[in-house]
């Protein structure tokens, strides 16, 4: 007996390897099915968790929980007399001035819109051409942002030129800037449309509404639109607000990964003032769940999403995406300090209010505090991961604006020449940089713009009179990314490529430059051609775009021995070493941690001789 027991002892252990090992495949097989899966059949998914918690939403019954708020609990929002008449000159000048200032900010931007900006070849190269843009799941980049540019798919159907694509974005600035204005009831008229005008003129709101493939403009949408229905179940405590609520997060948690942070710390922290031994007598955990239903569902929805971004991204970690657009944490926190100086004003006031509540007693505001906090969270992850631009902090910033001017009218409930002269210069030095750092992006974006359509028709009338002859570009300077964004732009305005599909062949554009580029392609993940060269050949063009690293030594060097065919800077300014506007970079798309390049904003096209 004691033999048999001994050898089936051994045969066990000798199996535990072969066990291990089978499990490991098993589960590894398991776990990359799982996120397969879940990648291709996201869509569907999303969209029945939506249904659970509408009908999760509609079921919940309490003592004066209505479906639909009743007649006569309507809102006032804003025009509380009626009549205009009965308003004041301020208030009437100030909704002026706002209207006036929005039409204003509209013809911006559609001016001199194009396709041909940064990562516009998610547009270029998928909607435009008629094709889906898939869901952003990209596990080996660690990425998880898949209703981002999906917007674009539906809107292929109706219109494919660049200001039908921007008539989406104004609408939603519209009806953000609508839904803003009504959730601002507690503020006269006056200082709405400031509020309003400070909002749209901040650099990490102005960028994400500037362009097409900003997730962040439509996290703001949605974030507005889930305060305005937070506010009214609040008030009046009607189900199609608590479903509106959870619908909001539902979208915007899916726009980009953070904002789960701002959600989940703003429900956790309602949930920990709820429940402070302070505010009564002990209450059951049934009872508790009971009156914070709210941030419950908060939690529910943010669980949800943390599922799916594990069950995605599990089995492919990675931090690529991180590496690549990675800063040191200085440089990250030093181009935060010159850029935005709202995160900072934000942290000070949260950090008294919290001292003045430990040590004074004072109460918090379920409400307010909370999504501070939830700000201060988001900020928190992206200075750990050390990413730098001057968008990624929008939610944030949008949220610490509301909040301070909250916080700022509370104050000043009590007012006095100190807490007046506070508040004012606080404000003005906000206003004035946001206005000094978004009219350096629209200058720097208008720019290239225009510069990059100056090129393509440049080349246009070029090759028509190149007959059958392929034209040779060369970019001595330019990155391997945007020679793809640019081919992807070349491709959209109906030019055609020699080599494309990665195969030599004649054609009419043949692209080259000094990087390296794998298998004759600009970069791995699309599909255009790019040779690599020192030089250009005879005949050849040589192309110095306007965003490219380079001084003007480096210019005069590339085009020694050949003809200037075409000079350009649409940013008359931009040349002049000592402007202005050459030291507010710290917002600019490609040189926010450099200094401009002496070449910044400057086209120049040369032609080799034959």
């Amino acid at each position: 007996m004691n033999g048999y027991i001994s050898f089936w002892n051994t045969g066990i252990l000798a199996s535990l390897p072969a066990l291990g090992t089978f499990v490991a495949i098993f589960q590894h097989l398991l776990v990359h099915r799982v996120s397969e899966a879940f990648a291709s059949h996201f869509l569907v998914i999303w969209f029945c968790s939506l249904c659970l918690f509408i009908a999760y939403g509609l079921s919940r019954r309490g003592a004066g929980d209505p479906v639909f708020p009743p007649a006569s609990g309507r809102e006032d929002s804003g025009f509380n007399h009626g009549l205009l008449s009965n308003w004041r000159l301020a208030d009437k000048l100030s909704l002026v001035l706002l209207l006036f200032f929005t039409g204003f900010y509209i013809f911006v931007i559609f001016y001199q819109e194009t396709f041909a900006y940064y990562d516009d070849d998610m547009l270029t190269d998928f909607s435009l051409r008629g094709i889906n843009f898939p869901p952003p799941i990209w596990p080996g980049r660690g990425r998880f942002f898949p209703l981002a540019v999906q917007e674009f798919n539906a809107l292929k159907f109706i219109t494919r030129s660049p200001f039908g694509y921007h008539c989406l974005v104004v609408i939603q600035l519209v009806v953000l800037l609508a839904v803003l204005f009504v959730f601002l009831r507690e503020f006269q008229i006056r200082y709405r449309a400031l509020l309003l005008i400070t909002v749209m003129v901040t650099p990490s709101f102005l960028i994400p509404f500037s362009g097409f493939v900003y997730p962040e403009r439509n996290v703001l949408f949605w974030l507005v639109i889930l305060l305005l229905c937070l506010q009214r179940h609040l008030r009046g405590g009607s189900r199609i607000y608590f479903v509106g609520t959870l619908v909001a997060v539902h979208f915007a948690l899916y726009y980009k990964e953070p904002v789960v942070l701002i959600v989940a710390a703003y429900a956790l922290t309602q949930l920990f003032i709820s429940i402070r031994p302070a505010r009564g007598p002990s209450r059951s955990w049934r009872k508790l769940l009971g009156e914070n239903s709210l941030p419950v569902g908060l939690l529910a929805v943010c669980g949800v999403y943390v599922l799916c971004f594990v069950l995605v991204i599990h089995a492919h970690v990675s931090t690529s995406y991180i590496a690549e657009h990675q800063q040191s944490l200085p440089s990250a926190l030093l181009a935060y300090f010159r850029l935005d100086w709202l995160p900072w004003i934000l942290l000070g006031v949260v950090l008294v209010r919290l001292a003045r509540a430990l040590w004074f007693g004072a109460e918090l505001d379920a409400k307010w505090d909370a999504w501070a906090i939830g700000a201060l969270a988001y900020v928190c992850a992206v200075l750990a991961l050390r990413l730098e631009s001057g968008y990624y902090l929008a939610p944030a910033d949008f949220i610490a604006l509301l909040y301070l001017a909250h916080v700022s009218l509370v104050w000043l409930s009590k007012p006095s020449p100190i807490r007046k002269w506070a508040v004012a210069i606080t404000f003005a030095c906000v206003f004035v940089q946001g206005v000094t750092f978004s009219a350096f992006r629209t200058i720097e974006r208008k720019s290239l713009l225009i510069g990059e359509k100056q090129l393509a028709d440049f080349i246009a009338d070029y090759a028509s009179t190149a007959r059958n002859h392929s034209v040779e570009l060369f970019f001595p300077y330019t990155s391997n990314y945007r020679l793809m964004g640019f081919s992807s732009y070349l491709k959209y305005r109906g030019f055609q490529f020699s080599g494309e599909n990665g195969q030599p062949g004649r054609g009419r554009l043949v692209v080259e430059g000094q990087g390296l580029f794998q298998n004759n392609r600009c970069v791995g993940y699309r599909d255009y051609s790019c040779i690599h060269k020192e030089s250009a050949g005879a005949g050849g063009l040589i192309v110095v775009p306007p965003d490219d690293d380079v001084t003007i030594a480096d210019e005069e060097r590339a085009g020694r021995g050949s003809i200037l065919l075409l000079s350009s800077n649409p940013c008359a300014s931009c040349g002049n070493p000592n402007s202005w506007l050459r030291r507010l970079h710290a917002v600019s798309a490609e040189f926010a941690t450099r200094p401009l390049p002496e070449h910044w904003m400057q086209l120049d096209v040369f032609k080799r001789p034959d």
